[in-house]
């Protein structure tokens, strides 16, 4: 099996250079200056869904689900073809301040993702902020991880994957399968993670070394539309509380040019420190879930990291 890719040594390549160059001047100062009102987000999630149906994800294939269950509502989608009991699955929450995005806008990266690692993907259609207020989304991916099991799907087929606060609602999963005395999924797979809802870490990894793209007023603003009722030490709030051996194995990958770096390494050093396994992949230069994007040749080398470590799990089930 091939070794881990030395991020370490990695030179960031013109291309992300030249993004940076451009979200500095644009991006970044914007963020500044939007107040992320109630209006302005579900403005946001409009023109954000309008663009993915002008960029031809809605020909990308899928079915979407919409059942009731014993444990909640759930919604989502399959990405290509539905799963059948026996499948090697990927359960996937997509990211962005539990305020935007959706399946649709995530469709093309979770369908090369679930090609890139032989798996059936279902992306979760969890409930959002402003509208809807901590711990809804929690709830609905416990559900979703519920339904899987009740469809025949066992947990050592299941992969848990996300970006951001879909790395958060990722993690918070696993604190709760641990309190309901379930067992874990085969491994989790994490892009530039969420990990303590009160923003902290990420606040103060901007102060040391800035970001490319965002400021943190911006990010809390966002995430305060969902975490309104959160309270301090609640595990669903600040993931790193129910860190463990008992968690499964888990690749992280988030940019050395974001801030939510701060996060990634509050996971790992938690994790670290509760005798547990986390692979860490910073990678220099990069942004706020670079992989997704795939404007720059490290999206590619990182999702070939994504496929390695995959691949490891299933070898070793």
């Amino acid at each position: 099996m091939d070794a881990p890719y030395d991020v370490t040594s990695h030179v960031p390549s013109l291309q992300s250079q030249t993004w940076n160059a451009v979200l500095r001047p644009t991006l970044k100062q914007l963020s500044r200056v939007l107040p992320a009102t109630r209006t302005e987000v579900r403005v946001v999630r409009v023109a954000i869904e309008r663009a993915s149906m002008w960029g031809g994800f809605d020909r990308i294939p899928h079915t979407p689900v919409r059942v009731d269950t014993d444990a909640g509502h759930l919604r989502g989608e399959w990405v290509g073809p539905a799963a059948t009991p026996g499948d090697k699955v990927m359960l996937y929450s997509h990211g962005s301040g539990y305020a935007v995005c959706s399946p649709r806008t995530h469709r093309a990266f979770i369908a090369a993702f679930a090609r890139r690692t032989g798996r059936r993907a279902f992306s979760l259609d969890y409930r959002l902020g402003p509208k809807y207020r901590f711990p809804a989304a929690h709830d609905d991916i416990v559900t979703a991880y519920l339904w899987l099991l009740d469809a025949g799907h066992q947990p050592e087929n299941i992969l848990i994957a996300g970006d951001s606060a879909g790395g958060h609602l990722s993690l918070s999963l696993c604190g709760e399968l641990r309190r309901r005395g379930l067992d874990m999924p085969a491994g989790l797979v994490l892009f530039s993670p969420l990990v303590d809802g009160s923003f902290s870490a990420a606040t103060a990894e901007y102060r040391r070394a800035g970001d490319a793209a965002v400021v943190p007023a911006l990010a809390r603003r966002l995430i305060g539309h969902y975490f309104h009722t959160a309270l301090f030490g609640d595990p669903r709030f600040d993931v790193s509380i129910d860190a463990g051996p008992d968690y499964p194995p888990t690749l992280i990958i988030a940019g050395g040019g974001e801030m939510m770096r701060g996060d990634a390494l509050l996971w790992k050093q938690a994790q670290d420190a509760a005798g547990g396994h986390c692979e860490l992949q910073i990678w220099p230069g990069q942004v706020h879930v670079f992989p997704i994007f795939g404007l720059v040749p490290e999206a590619r080398l990182a999702m070939r990291e994504v496929a390695r470590f995959v691949g490891q799990l299933d070898a070793a089930a």
